[in-house]
């Protein structure tokens, strides 16, 4: 099982596309889906309200903004063979 929590807020069209995007992806993957609403939190608002959503994958940030199947199986390939996830810099950056 690969664990995932999405920071997300409401109101936010991105993270409704994120939610569908992982549901779809669920079809694929046994997945544990955690959904962190930020405006609840002080700290993850800080951090994250303007950047969301945000997906962590194991508890690593794994990309940001938009979040579609195609990215999610990179991912997941890329975790499942060792490899590990990207880089803020790397395959996904935040923009």
């Amino acid at each position: 099982m690969w664990n995932l929590t999405l920071y997300s807020k409401p109101n936010c069209p991105l993270c409704e596309e994120a939610k569908r995007e992982i549901g779809e992806f669920a079809k694929e993957c046994e997945i544990n889906l955690e959904i962190v609403d930020i405006s609840r939190d002080k700290s993850l608002w800080d951090k994250y309200q303007f950047d969301i959503p945000v997906l962590m994958v194991e508890g690593q940030e794994a990309a940001r903004h938009h979040i579609g199947l195609k990215k999610l199986r990179v991912l997941h390939r890329r975790w499942t063979e060792g490899k590990g996830l990207p880089s803020r810099s790397g395959v996904f950056p935040a923009n």
